[in-house]
């Protein structure tokens, strides 16, 4: 990585999106790409009734004020669920529209920086959905940026990264994290676990949008808003060992929450701001491959905990091999390996809890398995998963070429991480 090039942190929010721009040598900041120097851009386009231009952003909005264009809003939700709009008698698809919005911020974004080269984007949004992130991918190709330099992740991947990229003494213990977004209040809660090695940063989510919905920004008075918050605080950190503390989410605007949020300083660091995503996704295409995170397993909601290794001879040796690693996404996670058995008819793995720090093991037998001479029996190894912390093995005989036919038996076992 060319460490005078840009790594960008694309916020893809579902109102508004944010840009962190940084360099290896230096921390990454939001970005206007606006006149009017605001780095908030709403997520939105507009068609100018006149010229058909589009425009996007705070543009779009001023042009619909006016009442002189066909306004588009909702893009994210919109590409999520496929709805697609007919814009001056032409049919659009949802992700075509999502698209546009994002080639036209990328546009600006290559404008503003011309004579650099940009090394890395990592774009971030709440969940990703296959047919969002797919749209968003060729969008930013066609704005002249490598596909191989592009990565997204989810919200929650880039607050563990903000946080661990700040001073020790902001996460020597817990980091919590409320945001009060579109779709309620959610909450995050960081650990780190500095036991052996790898150095684990997990974290624990609470959907709190039963006791705070986004509709209580518009329907309650101030000091109502103030008690519901007082109540939730007390609900998840009550007695909770935390050295800092994040609010962040347009629930948050205004000055409602500041004399809670000053209660909460007791003993702890508590920041309040808007671009945490973006600058995280920053920090994460700045530092994921950086040498001083080759020890850090950073591991979201929905990834494997534990590495799984086969035990095989190869290369003149008897040793473990992963099939699967810990800090994979468990729905997408899968391996296949074919190995001959040698004289056994078990298959042996070795499993190891990177949070726990602990390995186990867990041998399948293959029963009834057809007698064959030695290492004349191939068999298929694969390895799925049922939920983040059960592992589907499965064993087929494959025979051994035509001397030896498939028995077409098949074995599975279940094991829970």
């Amino acid at each position: 990585m060319d460490p005078r090039g840009i790594i960008i942190g694309y916020d893809l929010g579902v109102e508004m999106t944010q840009i962190a721009v940084g360099r290896l040598s230096e921390e990454p900041d939001s970005i206007s790409i606006t006149s009017s120097g605001n780095t908030v851009i709403p997520t939105v386009l507009c068609v100018r009734s006149d010229s058909k231009d589009w425009l996007f952003g705070e543009e779009a909005v001023r042009f619909n004020n006016r009442g002189t264009g066909h306004f588009v809003g909702d893009l994210l939700n919109k590409g999520i669920r496929g709805e697609g709009e007919i814009i001056y008698e032409i049919e659009y698809s949802a992700q075509e529209l999502l698209a546009r919005f994002v080639r036209k911020t990328f546009s600006a974004v290559r404008q503003k920086y011309v004579n650099e080269s940009i090394e890395k984007v990592v774009v971030t949004m709440r969940t990703l959905y296959p047919q969002v992130t797919e749209a968003v991918l060729q969008a930013i190709e066609e704005t002249g940026i490598r596909r191989d330099r592009i990565e997204f992740q989810p919200y929650v991947m880039s607050f563990m990264y903000y946080a661990v990229c700040q001073r020790k003494e902001y996460w020597v213990n817990d980091v919590s994290l409320f945001d009060y977004n579109e779709n309620g209040l959610f909450y995050y809660q960081m650990s780190t676990s500095r036991k052996g090695s790898p150095t684990t940063v997990t974290t624990y989510t609470a959907d709190l949008s039963d006791l705070m919905d986004a509709t209580m920004l518009e329907n309650m008075q101030e000091s109502r808003m103030q008690y519901s918050f007082r109540l939730v605080r007390d609900k998840v950190i009550q007695r909770q060992i935390i050295s800092t503390i994040y609010v962040t989410g347009k629930g948050f605007d205004g000055t409602w929450p500041d004399e809670i949020l000053k209660s909460m300083t007791a003993g702890r660091h508590v920041f309040k701001g808007s671009n945490l995503y973006a600058k995280g996704a920053a920090y994460c295409g700045m530092y994921r491959e950086d040498e001083r995170f080759t020890d850090f397993l950073f591991l979201a909601d929905d990834m494997v905990r534990s590495t799984i290794s086969i035990r095989m001879f190869k290369d003149n040796r008897v040793a473990d091999y992963p099939l699967i690693r810990a800090g994979e996404r468990w729905k997408t996670a899968k391996a296949t390996t074919v190995g001959i058995l040698d004289d056994t008819d078990e298959v042996y793995f070795t499993i190891f809890n990177a949070v726990r720090k602990e390995t186990k093991y867990s041998i399948m037998n293959l029963k009834n398995l057809h007698r064959r001479e030695n290492k004349t029996t191939r068999v298929a190894v694969k390895v799925t998963f049922l939920d983040r912390d059960t592992a589907v093995c499965t064993v087929t005989d494959l025979g051994f070429g035509q001397f030896f036919p498939s028995s077409y038996r098949v074995w599975e076992k279940i094991i829970t991480l």
